[in-house]
């Protein structure tokens, strides 16, 4: 490239100036941004169409059909407009749940992000950061499905298979043992039994 081909129609150069690094050498300028092509928008705006379109067909439509629908009666064949809205928000139950919702909004994600800074730093200060990390982490790295499977093996109404039947029977079992016994002492025999 000569002088003349970097020179702008004014005659200055409009190359960018040279980056000089820590050293003093001189790095070359970042490439030029690209600019999108009209084909190329089309492209991208073909792959979204699909995904665009589920959207749309799974929650916009099922959106706007039920704020059209909520102006009707409730066999759907009179306009009512807005009494509907007047009755569910003069009702006390709705303003209570709506209030319940407004809580959860504002209080849970700061609950949430206030634990997850504090276990954060806990996990980095404490000795035994090994054993937090793990007990904290574990919930996460096991999948549902493994925990479902872990659920059903401990509940499995079989009690050679499920842990929590297996030990729900075995108290049974030592319950009525130790009824047995109570009722075999000497001391009940003597005690006449209810008409």
């Amino acid at each position: 490239m000569t002088a003349t081909d970097a020179a702008g129609p004014t005659g200055a150069d409009t190359r960018p100036a040279p980056r000089v690094a820590a050293g003093g050498a001189a790095t070359a300028p970042p490439p030029p941004r690209r600019r999108f092509a009209q084909g190329d928008v089309a492209k991208a705006g073909l792959f979204l169409l699909p995904g665009l379109l589920v959207l749309g067909a799974l929650v916009v439509y099922p959106i706007v059909y039920t704020v059209l629908r909520s102006f009707y009666d409730r066999s759907g064949d009179e306009f009512v407009g807005l009494d509907n809205y007047d009755r569910m928000f003069s009702n006390d139950r709705t303003l209570t749940a709506i209030g319940n919702n407004a809580i959860w909004v504002a209080v849970a994600p700061m609950a949430a992000t206030i634990l997850g800074l504090l276990f954060a730093v806990l996990a980095e200060r404490v000795r035994w950061q090994t054993a937090f990390k793990v007990a904290v982490f574990m919930p996460m790295a096991i999948s549902f499905l493994a925990a479902g499977v872990i659920f059903r093996l401990v509940y499995e109404r079989d009690p050679e298979q499920g842990l929590a039947d297996a030990v729900l029977t075995l108290a049974a079992q030592a319950r009525c043992a130790a009824r047995e016994r109570r009722d075999d002492s000497p001391a009940r025999r003597d005690i006449p039994s209810r008409p």
